[in-house]
């Protein structure tokens, strides 16, 4: 990955974990020295969106002549053409207000345990392209599945998350009314995109559940202190069998 950013491409990449841990370890420090780069990153959080999948399929059609008028980069990119980055940074500047409000308004109708329903309106943009440009390599997978399971308080190791027919994309640190959702993300050779969700969430271990949620199928548990929700295409039944894996696998 280029060293080169904008302040936002910065933020926006730090959110998607794609930072190397040199990077990451660079960032923090000057978030640590910079209060104005800390309440930006604090906003960008926030918003609950995961900015690069959710601006995927609007940047492919991106007008980026008249991005790139309005927020110009410092200096000129070393690559050709204007980065995704670059791209996903201005339209996160460009859609700020809207992003605020929909966040409030979500907060407003949303009950307290309806992060599922959340989680299925932004899957439902999910496409096999929105995970094909990833850097799924080994060493940047367990780095995020490193940092994600931190966040969360759950060990994710990579061996146990193997899924038949799936290749595990990246994992990542969501928000949702304040609280931290981790997101695993593979793409399933024949049904495309599939998501494992967890949330801290204490009380009672509950069975597994499954229901339909904008067109996707999705089995949910419990285990005391952690919430889970898979969600995907794939039919119910192997849906209900990939769940009993990975509750098997996650089961402390």
């Amino acid at each position: 990955m280029s060293s080169y950013y904008t302040a936002d491409e910065l933020l926006v990449a730090y959110l998607d974990n794609q930072l190397d841990p040199q990077q990451r370890r660079s960032l923090e420090q000057r978030l640590a020295d910079e209060p104005a780069l800390a309440d930006r990153l604090s906003l960008l959080e926030r918003s609950n969106l995961p900015f690069k999948q959710a601006f995927a399929p609007l940047l492919d059609e991106a007008p980026a002549q008249r991005l790139q008028a309005r927020w110009p980069l410092a200096t000129p990119a070393p690559q050709r053409g204007v980065s995704r980055r670059a791209l996903i940074a201005a339209a996160v500047g460009f859609l700020a207000l809207g992003v605020a409000g929909d966040r409030a308004w979500l907060q407003a109708s949303q009950p307290e345990d309806n992060w599922r329903g959340l989680v299925a309106q932004y899957m439902a943009l999910y496409t096999p392209e929105t995970l094909a440009g990833f850097d799924s390599s080994p060493a940047l997978l367990a780095s995020q599945l490193q940092y994600t399971g931190e966040r969360l308080g759950i060990a994710l190791p990579a061996p146990k998350l193997a899924l038949n027919g799936a290749e595990l994309k990246n994992a990542r640190v969501l928000a949702y009314d304040d609280r931290r959702i981790a997101q695993l993300t593979w793409l399933d050779a024949r049904f495309g995109p599939l998501a494992l969700c967890i949330i801290q969430q204490s009380g009672k271990p509950e069975s597994a559940q499954s229901e339909r949620r904008q067109g996707m199928n999705v089995v949910y548990w419990a285990d005391g202190s952690h919430s889970f929700m898979l969600i995907g295409h794939n039919p119910a039944a192997e849906m209900t069998a990939l769940a009993e894996r990975l509750q098997g696998s996650l089961s402390v």
